[in-house]
C-alpha cells in the first residue's frame, strides 16, 4: 500500500522485505555525511546492518521506503529507544558480531575497524536525551530524490505516526559536518540538544 505519492513520480510505502538490499545501498550511498561512501568501504553491507537493518527487523511498522524506479530513500524510527536498544542487544547484535568475527577483522580498513568496534559495543543513547525524547528516527534520500519536498513529507508522516502512538518526543543524530541536514531538521522544528566533534543530537517535542 502506498502511503504517499508525488508528482515527480516517487511513492512511499511501508517497508517490505524485498526492499532491504536497496535500503542498505541507500545507507552506503549517503553514508559520508550525506555524500556517497561507496568508495570508502569494502564491507558493503556493514553500514546498513548498523544503521538500517535493526529498524527493518524490529520496527518495520515505522520503516518507510521511498520508491522511484527502485529504492531511493528511507525514513526509520523506533518508538521506545530503551526497549529498542534492549531488543537489539539480545536479538540483533549477536548475529552481526558473529558474522564479522568470521571475516578476518584485522584486514578491515580503518573505517571498517571503527564500525567493527561499534558492533562489539553499541553505544546507548544519552539518558538525558531519552528521558525527554524517548523515540528516535533518521532519514536518508539519494541525491536525485532530494529538493522536492519528499523528505519533509516523509518526516511529517513518521512524526505524526509517533505522535499517534503516544510518543512525547523524538531525537536524532546527524554528522557534525552535515550542514544541509542541520538546516533541514531545524526547519522541521528540531533543536540542538548535544554535540561533539563527530555527531550532533537534535530533538523535537511531540
Amino acid at each position: 500500500m502506498e502511503l504517499l505519492t508525488f508528482e515527480s513520480g516517487e511513492s512511499v510505502r511501508k517497508f517490505q522485505e524485498e526492499d532491504r538490499s536497496g535500503l542498505y545501498h541507500v545507507c552506503l550511498a549517503t553514508g559520508d555525511s550525506g555524500a556517497s561512501a561507496l568508495h570508502l568501504y569494502n564491507q558493503k553491507e556493514m553500514l546498513g546492518e548498523i544503521y538500517v537493518g535493526p529498524y527493518l527487523s524490529f520496527q518495520p511498522e515505522l520503516s518507510l521506503t521511498l520508491i522511484q524506479d527502485g529504492v531511493v530513500g528511507y525514513a526509520l524510527a523506533a518508538l521506545d529507544t530503551r526497549v529498542f536498544e534492549d531488543t537489539l542487544s539480545k536479538q540483533w547484535w549477536p548475529l552481526i558480531q558473529e558474522k564479522y568475527k568470521n571475516r578476518s577483522p584485522e584486514n578491515f580498513n580503518e573505517r571498517e575497524k571503527g564500525l567493527f568496534e561499534y558492533i562489539q559495543n553499541p553505544p546507548l543513547r544519552l539518558e538525558e536525551v531519552v528521558k525527554h525524547y524517548p523515540s528516535h528516527l533518521h532519514i536518508d534520500l539519494l541525491e536525485k530524490a532530494q529538493g522536492h519536498g519528499i523528505g519533509k513529507a516523509m518526516m511529517k508522516l513518521l512524526l505524526d505516526t509517533l505522535r499517534e502512538q503516544g510518543s512525547k518526543g523524538v531525537h536524532l543524530g546527524m554528522g557534525a559536518q552535515n550542514a544541509r541536514a542541520f538546516t533541514f531538521y531545524t526547519k522541521l522544528g528540531f533543536t540542538l540538544l548535544d554535540k561533539n566533534d563527530d555527531e550532533w543530537t537534535m530533538g523535537l517535542k511531540l
